[in-house]
């Protein structure tokens, strides 16, 4: 990845024009240090900008961002405008090369199953077309039997049950109804609302 943006750099020839600034210890920033080092910051960045306006890279690691995406928009009615046959297929060869050997998937390619990204994976995978057996070496029902196996999915975080009952898979009812303000007790008290 770092290598491909130096290779980015290297093809539009940039070159830093602006002096970089060094403050030492126990030395105040002035303002006029502050504004040198963002403006060489922001030349920096703005040579990495393609000139179609986004910054090129891989975002492969995540794996709760295109779940939500492809629910959006079937809820909507227009995954099929928005992403052709080729583009799902992508989507569902993307979910099954990041499956792990249980079955599951985790927050990040490299992570352990958990309940909800197992969950929202496979309710994408059957979204995009597959069948409840279908998938590469039989993704769906691996997902489903790590779901099983772990309790079902209503062990999921109450964001996955938020999903869950806006696709019509849960009852509102299951979903905690409770002030904002309790997301912001600590994990370990029953009151606080996630996981």
């Amino acid at each position: 990845m770092v290598y491909a943006l130096w290779k980015f750099l290297k093809e539009k020839r940039f070159k830093q024009t602006i002096r970089q600034v060094k403050v030492e210890d126990e030395e105040e920033i002035t303002y006029e240090t502050a504004t040198t080092a963002m403006r060489r910051a922001a030349h920096f960045f703005s040579a990495l900008q393609a000139s179609d306006g986004p910054w090129p890279g891989e975002n492969a690691g995540p794996l709760f961002l295109l779940p939500p995406l492809v629910m959006c928009l079937y809820i909507s009615g227009h995954l099929e405008s928005v992403f052709p046959e080729e583009y799902r297929k992508e989507m569902l060869r993307f979910i099954y090369c990041h499956q792990n050997e249980d079955g599951g998937w985790g927050l990040h390619v490299e992570a352990h199953s958990n309940m909800y990204y197992t969950v929202l994976n496979y309710i994408c995978m059957r979204i995009l077309g597959e069948g409840p057996d279908g998938g590469k070496d039989n993704a769906c029902s691996r997902g489903r039997k790590w779901i099983l196996d772990h309790g079902g999915a209503v062990l999921i975080p109450i964001w996955g049950k938020a999903w869950l009952s806006i696709l019509g898979l849960f009852d509102w009812t299951g979903c905690k109804s409770m002030p904002p303000e309790f997301w912001l007790l600590p994990f370990f008290l029953p009151l606080q609302p996630g996981p």
